[in-house]
């Protein structure tokens, strides 16, 4: 009996020691877990924390309390520490890492979330796990989106090459700081967060990558996860169901899923029954979020001096993200949130089509539809050698029975943005609107390749009678020039008006649409302001074409518009009173006729010829 007694505190001992070493992605450890405020932590104490290196299996790594930064930012604290274990020795701090729960004395003490560039040791900067409490479980979550807005959207230019493009991006979330603003500069940033992109032509990553590094996202080409063939190895691979999104495990937040896939890598750092807390700084920090939240599986660590960074695929997808905050997102298990379906039609050489779903968000759903357009583009026609396309979007906007359809035709030398720029951008203007809120259900896009090259040049216009009397009909025939083809006249009826004034010269113009839009703009300029957002739609619907050939017929007659409205044909006395009024909204018009013929051709080119009233 004396020998049993004197063991027990030995075998207590030793089951203390042992638990160290028991898996951290068990569930029963969960409810031994407590909470370190910050005011109790000293530099010298020594911990560990937790993530994925490889698979799904949650391993340890060591942690040393370097000291507290007070107030580093407006109301914010920081634990700095130094990180040591395999891989980190060789690696330093992986992207991937942002979430990593780390713990002293058992209890938690917060996220590794930020770094520095170019750091030759593992030093991080952990949020502080009361910040991240305080902060995402104590708002109010709501399932709509509320995104970041901005009236000056712009999509990426290929007219930058990629170093002045690189110069003009100042990121605070881009720990490679020292990439665009030189190498002296070393501050203390966000990790970044891997995005796991598959089914993306490397070319089109290259293009985004200015893009995605201003929200503090790696670009990455992987995979989508494919279970083992073996049934021994899938089931070491294979996430339980009480384990999937446990603190230390790896989480991913879905920007699209299905033929093409593109995922935020991270790792979990607390949970609550279903609530989940990760990453420990902002993902977009757009406040009240939905993104899908899934599991995730890491295949390696890719090590590199610049920036180590995990290679990893989503797996199932588990609940919602609903908050992304300065200290880091939260989400709800066993919660939907809303993708919108897409499908990218390529007609060329091959006929294609790609289905996935993309997040419904202000700032990134533009942009991924234009990836996986280029992308599906690139995968299937040449790169270089002339070519005319055909693009059509129609998006379907809930409360709306007919879909906003956008289309156009370009010539193109190479494969540049611009054509897709030009269909995206006003699919951008819709969600980032400032009228009311969008919700898209369904967004459809067909592109059609030739290759030959479809264009001609608008070389003169002629008239049946220099001399019109009101309510008369001009003939106008515009002699068009294809490329190596012969000359040939298009013939346009155009109507004169006849309240037209005697007397007067009027002007005949044949011209395309680029000319088209900046006459547009400078004898009406308030139709082009739209001030609800039916009259936006109107616009963007009707924005002129490349492959129209535009006859229009200048009056002397004026008026005004008025919130976006035209009125043509005021009486004096309202003209008059209106051109003096106190107040906005009221601009010049000048009255036209307009013909829009469509053609064959991509046009060019602008002609004008005057003719008199009797």
């Amino acid at each position: 009996m004396k020998f049993k007694i004197r063991q027990i505190p030995y075998l207590l001992i030793f089951l203390g020691i042992f638990s160290v070493f028991i898996p951290y992605n068990s569930a029963p450890l969960l409810a031994l877990e407590n909470i370190m405020d910050i005011n109790e932590i000293t530099p010298g104490m020594k911990g560990y924390g937790k993530t994925v290196f490889t698979g799904d299996r949650i391993e340890i790594f060591n942690v040393e309390v370097l000291g507290i930064l007070k107030n580093w930012e407006a109301k914010s604290n920081m634990i700095l520490i130094k990180m040591s274990g395999d891989p980190l020795e060789n690696s330093g701090i992986i992207a991937g890492m942002s979430g990593s729960p780390v713990y002293i004395n058992n209890r938690l003490i917060g996220a590794v979330a930020y770094g520095w560039s170019f750091a030759k040791e593992a030093i991080a900067g952990v949020t502080p796990i009361n910040e991240m409490k305080n902060t995402l479980l104590n708002i109010p979550t709501q399932k709509d989106d509320i995104s970041l807005t901005s009236n000056e959207w712009e999509l990426p230019s290929s007219s930058q090459n990629e170093t002045e493009s690189t110069s003009q991006v100042t990121s605070l979330l881009m720990p490679q700081e020292a990439i665009s603003q030189g190498l002296n500069n070393i501050r203390l940033t966000p990790i970044l967060s891997p995005l796991i992109v598959s089914g993306v032509d490397s070319r089109v990553l290259q293009k985004m990558q200015t893009l995605f590094n201003t929200y503090g996202l790696y670009p990455l080409q992987g995979g989508s996860y494919v279970s083992p063939a073996n049934p021994l190895l899938e089931k070491e691979t294979r996430i339980s169901e009480n384990t999937k999104l446990v603190p230390g495990a790896s989480i991913a937040a879905i920007l699209i899923k299905g033929d093409l896939s593109a995922a935020v890598v991270g790792t979990v750092t607390y949970k609550d029954g279903d609530n989940v807390l990760a990453f420990g700084h902002p993902f977009l920090q757009t406040g009240n979020a939905d993104l899908p939240m899934a599991s995730a599986y890491v295949y390696a660590i890719l090590s590199s001096l610049s920036n180590s960074v995990k290679m990893a695929s989503p797996l199932e997808i588990v609940g919602r993200i609903n908050q992304d905050r300065r200290s880091g997102i939260a989400g709800t298990l066993g919660e939907s949130s809303h993708m919108v379906p897409c499908q990218i039609e390529v007609e060329g050489t091959q006929k294609l089509k790609y289905n996935f779903e993309v997040v419904d968000n202000k700032l990134l759903t533009p942009s991924l539809v234009l990836m996986a357009a280029h992308s599906a583009v690139l995968s299937t026609e040449k790169m270089l050698g002339e070519k005319s396309v055909n693009i059509k979007l129609s998006a379907q906007i809930e409360g709306y029975e007919k879909p906003v359809v956008v289309e156009n035709v370009f010539y193109e030398l190479d494969q540049s943005w611009f054509s897709l720029n030009h269909i995206i951008q006003p699919f951008a203007m819709i969600m980032n609107n400032q009228f009311q809120k969008v919700r898209m259900k369904q967004i459809d896009l067909k592109i059609k390749v030739l290759d030959m090259r479809q264009t001609a040049y608008i070389e003169a216009i002629k008239v049946n009678k220099k001399q019109v009397r009101p309510g008369d009909t001009l003939q106008v025939d515009a002699r068009l020039k294809p490329f190596a083809g012969e000359s040939f006249y298009q013939t346009v009826l155009m109507q004169i008006p006849e309240d037209v004034l005697p007397g007067s010269m009027l002007n005949v113009t044949a011209c395309d649409a680029t000319y088209g839009q900046a006459l547009n703009m400078g004898r009406s300029a308030g139709k082009y302001l739209p001030t609800n957002f039916e009259q936006l739609l109107h616009y963007i619907e009707n924005m002129e074409r490349n492959n129209n050939l535009m006859i229009r017929i200048l009056l002397q007659k004026r008026g005004l518009t008025y919130k976006g409205e035209g009125f043509p044909s005021l009486p004096t006395s309202m003209l008059s009173i209106m051109s003096f009024s106190n107040q906005s909204g009221i601009g010049p018009l000048f009255d036209e006729v307009i013909s829009r013929i469509p053609t064959t051709y991509v046009l060019s080119g602008n002609q004008t010829i005057p003719i008199s009233v009797k």
